[in-house]
């Protein structure tokens, strides 16, 4: 791109990446990744004779937990990137060096993503060597697949943060808005199911898997990262049943359009983020 020095961008990326990996938590999400990621595969093989359950039985269990889990450490790693070094004048300091604001918003943003990669890649990789270890490596690949979208589903979360962050003005503020995002996604399905019941669905006959989802109720995962990336999971191991429900998704909902909705949540907030940052007084 004309006008952009990507060395300035690598520089503060860098920075990001080491002033960050240098902290204990990392090295603590990634054991809680790995405990969770064996302690799933135990269990999955409870009824079987086998000491782990294969990586689909594991990530079915895992679904819900990585969901919870790496939203909350992507809004930790970024609520404060600009409100937080803004209101501390840090920012004022990178500001006074001759780098424009693109180049310090998609530094931090590539180097705080390389951050969030590293947890899933290090949990989830280690306990999917040991399950392929004890078990074998069948659809070890589909399970590769699920720690890719794990990174995708924390850089969605961390371009929505900065988005925040880049609007609001305190470090507080960016605070609550990380408070508020993590519960929005948390309810999301609720208000969804809330709606499904008001217009007529039975919720105690969807859930005993006598009747599947609407196609419109399928639609409204394009407005929630999570399930765009749960359903993305889904269909990187051919899962078309959760917990007794029929998920048989419509052919529009296919992994090419998953991925190309979930790469629109990463573009449009961090553009809507440079836009607030841009207009920022430092």
């Amino acid at each position: 791109m004309k006008g952009i020095n990507f060395k300035a961008i690598y520089t503060i990326a860098k920075k990001e990446f080491l002033d960050n990996i240098r902290s204990k938590w990392i090295i603590l999400i990634s054991g809680i990744f790995i405990i969770l990621t064996i302690l799933s595969a135990y269990a999955a093989g409870g009824s079987t004779d086998e000491v782990f359950g294969g990586f689909e039985a594991t990530v079915v269990s895992l679904m819900s937990i990585h969901t919870l889990l790496i939203p909350i450490i992507a809004i930790l790693l970024g609520f404060s990137t600009i409100a937080g070094e803004a209101e501390a004048g840090a920012l004022s300091v990178v500001l006074s060096y001759p780098v424009k604001r693109v180049e310090v918003l998609l530094g931090k943003f590539l180097g705080l993503g390389t951050v969030l990669a590293v947890t899933p890649v290090i949990g989830f990789g280690i306990s999917g060597v040991i399950i392929a270890a004890v078990i074998g490596a069948e659809e070890g690949l589909a399970f590769i697949a699920f720690i890719a979208l794990a990174i995708v589903l924390g850089l969605m979360y961390l371009s929505l943060i900065i988005c925040f962050s880049a609007l609001v003005k305190t470090r507080v503020r960016a605070i609550a808005a990380g408070v508020g995002l993590f519960f929005w996604a948390m309810i999301y399905g609720v208000i969804v199911m809330v709606i499904y019941i008001a217009t007529g669905g039975d919720i105690g006959t969807l859930m005993s898997g006598l009747d599947t989802y609407p196609e419109w109720l399928f639609g409204s995962i394009v407005f929630s990262p999570g399930d765009l990336n749960q359903m993305a999971v889904m269909r990187a191991f051919g899962l078309n049943q959760a917990m007794g429900i029929s998920l048989e998704a419509p052919d529009w909902l296919s992994m090419p359009f998953l991925l190309i909705m979930q790469t629109l949540w990463i573009v449009i907030p961090l553009v809507l983020a440079y836009l607030f940052f841009k207009r920022r007084d430092i």
